[in-house]
């Protein structure tokens, strides 16, 4: 059974790590799909003053105080042609 989970929510506490794989960023609430943790979390942040993504993968190898670790994996500007009317 996964640690942190919230059956009623169905949700989970998440680490998400920098670059280095080992630092925690911050710690996210994300659901659970198929009572498994998502593959990848996006998360909304700026790039050089623009509207991007970082962009969070789970490696099922690591663990962070228990919770499930995102190392981080890029950031992903968003232009105009992805936003919609």
């Amino acid at each position: 059974m996964l640690r942190d989970m919230d059956a009623l929510t169905r949700t989970i506490k998440a680490a998400l790590l920098y670059e280095d794989g080992a630092t925690l960023d911050s710690v996210v609430v994300v659901p659970l799909i198929g009572g498994c943790p998502p593959g990848e979390i996006r998360v909304a942040t700026t790039f050089a003053g623009a509207l991007a993504y970082d962009v969070y993968e789970l490696d099922d190898d690591e663990e962070f105080s228990s919770m499930p670790a995102y190392p981080y994996k890029a950031t992903v500007p968003v232009t105009t042609a992805d936003l919609t009317d």
